[in-house]
């Protein structure tokens, strides 16, 4: 790969934060390379999960470490949501970072397909020059017999 003025890439590596739900949608198990792991939106609250953002892909290959997986059990109702570092590294003109998990709880509500949305409009406002790309991802399982 080259980058825009035809130069090779002398780093090529991604972040990534990797969910694999259980069959019955119960327990999700995650790993974080590089990257942080979703917030659980429960009965709320906004809590950070013990994941931590181990090693990007395609880095550290000389010392490869396998990553630490996480396992959740989750309840009906439960939302997760993954941001990108665009997100919480996000700061306003007196550089505060973006309070994304305060403030995540108040702009939740039934609809999750809307928070993403919410979350944007909140994000712009406090930093209305955002720079660096954005991504969001909203996840609503449906846990058969989670309780």
């Amino acid at each position: 790969a080259v980058d825009s003025a035809g130069e090779p890439h002398a780093e090529l590596f991604a972040t990534a934060a990797l969910l694999d739900f259980s069959a019955d949608g119960d327990v999700v198990r995650i790993v974080a390379c590089g990257q942080s792991g979703p917030l659980l939106l429960r009965e709320g609250r906004a809590v950070e999960l013990d994941v931590e953002p181990g090693t990007p892909l395609g880095l550290g290959l000389a010392e490869v470490v396998a990553p630490r997986v996480v396992s959740v059990r989750l309840r009906a109702g439960d939302r997760l949501f993954l941001a990108s570092d665009g997100v919480t590294e996000a700061r306003d003109s007196d550089g505060a970072f973006y309070p994304l998990t305060e403030r995540l709880p108040g702009l939740a509500d039934a609809d999750p397909a809307t928070l993403a949305e919410r979350v944007w409009t909140d994000l712009v406002r406090h930093c209305p020059d955002l720079r660096d790309d954005v991504t969001m991802l909203v996840l609503a399982p449906r846990p058969r017999g989670g309780s």
